[in-house]
């Protein structure tokens, strides 16, 4: 498929988890069109994006692209990964949703995430007493802490026999270890399994960054992400 659209260079190029380097031109759509959701002049990324050439990926999820956080921050998305829908208000139409009392009724509780730069959001989490921040990625399947990070938890994890294949098509042997207790924004879930490999996200950001929360997490617990509001939903630990 041929968008057909003129493209300019970037500087730079993207830096996938594991620190695979992509280069992308940039392009603007006159229209996109996701389900009965209409979008003027959207700004479109254009690269080789080596997980969506894996076949077994391309079986499995049948894309062509990934739709970025900053889209979903520019239309206000809230995305439910309990019943997998995405709900869309572009810019300047529509009235602004406001969930928190009706969420929070019903018994989840509410944090504030954060623009990060970089083109990803993060939210605070505390894994097993030390704190650090994590990238919210819904297209990570599992939560990832870095080997780095690990080593304050004090917990090198096991071997799994578990890869996982980012962005850029790196596949990474995985650890595998069960958190003690983990907090995301000081609210206490029920410890999950984690997966530990080495990350892009904590070399760049100088530690600060210590993995991504993927979808083990996140649709597991009833994750509701109000990407304009900029707060995150979740079923926590009672």
């Amino acid at each position: 498929m041929s968008l057909n659209l003129p493209l300019q260079a970037i500087k730079g190029a993207a830096v996938s988890a594991s620190g695979a380097r992509t280069a992308f031109r940039k392009g603007t759509a006159g229209l996109v069109v996701l389900g009965n959701v209409q979008i003027k002049g959207v700004p479109l990324f254009v690269g080789t994006i080596g997980a969506l050439r894996n076949e077994q990926i391309r079986r499995s999820v049948g894309a062509s692209g990934f739709v970025g956080a900053s889209f979903l921050h520019t239309n206000s998305a809230i995305v439910d990964l309990e019943t997998l829908r995405l709900y869309l208000r572009p810019p300047g139409i529509g009235r602004r949703a406001l969930l928190g009392s009706a969420l929070k009724a019903v018994g989840l509780s509410e944090v504030p995430i954060t623009w990060g730069g970089h083109g990803h959001f993060q939210v605070d989490v505390e894994i097993n007493g030390v704190t650090g921040k994590m990238v919210i990625d819904t297209g990570c399947t599992f939560s990832v802490v870095d080997t780095r990070f690990a080593a304050q938890m004090k917990d090198s994890g096991y071997a799994s026999g578990i890869s996982m294949i980012d962005a850029a098509g790196v596949a990474n042997q995985m650890r595998l270890t069960r958190a003690r207790s983990f907090k995301i924004g000081g609210v206490a879930m029920h410890p999950p399994d984690i997966t530990l490999s080495p990350g892009s996200f904590y070399t760049i950001s100088g530690g600060k960054v210590i993995g991504l929360l993927g979808m083990d997490v996140l649709g597991q617990n009833w994750g509701i992400i109000d990407f304009g509001q900029q707060k995150l939903y979740f079923a926590s630990a009672k």
